[in-house]
């Protein structure tokens, strides 16, 4: 069961004191896995590129948060078809003054149906970017783990680790 909210509702119990997150994020090819599908996101509009994703709520799985992250940024539905990295990052003050630990989950997901459609809301386009050159992304950490999508995932099937922002 999820909770409308959620980090707000936790935020307002433990004021700016520094908390742990996940989030899930999904990586959707094209057929000829030469574009990604990425979003240009409200928060940072002329900064580059995201992958669709975003926090778990609570009682829900990293699995299913990418599948409801994925069709309410993009309008379309997803399943999970593997794990390819799990990444930290540390920030003693974001943005809005609050210590957190970003644990973020990657998976490589498969379209099973839906339409493209931006929210409007989080996400102002959905567009299929090439993948050379490297698509900009819009903050440092989403350009590493692009960057290890691109060079490691598509070698192996071995999954990715990055700690604290590296």
């Amino acid at each position: 069961m999820t909770e409308k909210n959620y980090i707000a509702d936790m935020r307002a119990l433990v004021g700016h004191t520094g908390m742990i997150f996940v989030t899930a994020f999904g990586v959707l090819w094209n057929a000829e896995r030469t574009e990604i599908l990425l979003e240009r996101r409200a928060d940072s509009p002329d900064s580059g590129w995201g992958f669709p994703g975003g926090f778990l709520d609570y009682g829900e799985s990293p699995m299913q948060a990418v599948a409801r992250e994925f069709k309410e940024e993009t309008g379309l539905d997803v399943e999970v078809v593997r794990v390819l990295g799990i990444s930290t990052h540390i920030t003693g003050k974001n943005s809005w003054g609050d210590a957190q630990e970003n644990i973020a989950i990657g998976f490589e997901v498969a379209l099973t149906g839906g339409n493209i459609q931006a929210d409007g809301d989080e996400t102002l386009e959905v567009a299929w970017i090439p993948v050379t050159p490297e698509p900009k992304m819009f903050v440092p950490q989403a350009q590493k783990t692009m960057h290890k999508i691109l060079t490691e995932n598509e070698r192996s099937d071995k999954t990715w680790f990055r700690e604290n922002g590296e």
